[in-house]
């Protein structure tokens, strides 16, 4: 039954992770009205959902690891995900021009969010990779 449920939780989170993507490909002018409106004044746009998805990160490692998990395994896409996160941030770093920019006062969690909507491929070798891994995995699970 455990497995059942992590196994199910974890395609469940796979295919959440290809499905963000989609927000890529509205057009820059909506992506950028819904970030306006996420953030209007605040410097943060996701305080609350953060705490919720810390808690549902620590919730879903606690059920993987109380499941039992290879530690190589687990270590290893631990240190992949976070590289590809580390890699992903890197490439943002040309500055963005002025009219799609955020607005002044900004925090660097804003700014780098108004970067992303700018040019939300530019990392496109970090997502390509993460596609890769994840539609590989879900593979697995279904031949499983």
């Amino acid at each position: 039954m455990l497995n059942t449920i992590a196994t199910v939780v974890v395609a469940v989170l796979g295919l959440h992770i290809i499905t963000k993507f989609a927000f890529f490909a509205l057009p820059y002018r909506r992506r950028r009205a819904l970030l306006d409106k996420q953030y209007g004044d605040k410097a943060s746009a996701t305080t609350t959902s953060d705490l919720v998805l810390m808690g549902f990160t620590v919730a879903i490692a606690a059920l993987l690891l109380w499941r039992g998990v290879d530690p190589v395994s687990f270590l290893g896409a631990l240190w992949i995900g976070a590289t590809l996160i580390q890699l992903y941030f890197h490439q943002f770093d040309r500055p963005v021009p002025r009219e799609r920019a955020a607005p002044p006062q900004a925090s660097p969690l804003k700014e780098m969010s108004y970067a992303i909507q700018d040019a939300p491929w530019r990392p496109w070798p970090q997502l390509l990779t993460l596609t890769v891994l994840v539609l590989f995995s879900l593979a697995l699970l279904l031949c499983k």
